[in-house]
């Protein structure tokens, strides 16, 4: 399992596994979710990154109080 963080928010971060499905191995989120095929890890990346990306944008913005 690796751990993956946001730069901008160190604190958020994702699980990734490995895991075997399909008849290939895949990258896969701590949802469930089947990100890329091991063969393609920049796009494993990149969809990782549309899944923390509500949340490092909840995480870097600033407080209001209206």
């Amino acid at each position: 399992m690796l751990r993956v963080y946001a730069d901008n928010a160190p604190t958020i971060g994702e699980s990734v596994s490995v895991a075997w499905g399909n008849g290939a191995w895949w990258y896969q989120s701590s949802t469930g979710i089947w990100l890329a095929r091991c063969t393609r890890p920049r796009l494993a990346a990149d969809k990782v990154t549309v899944l923390l990306t509500p949340w490092v944008a909840l995480a870097t913005t600033r407080y209001r109080d209206e």
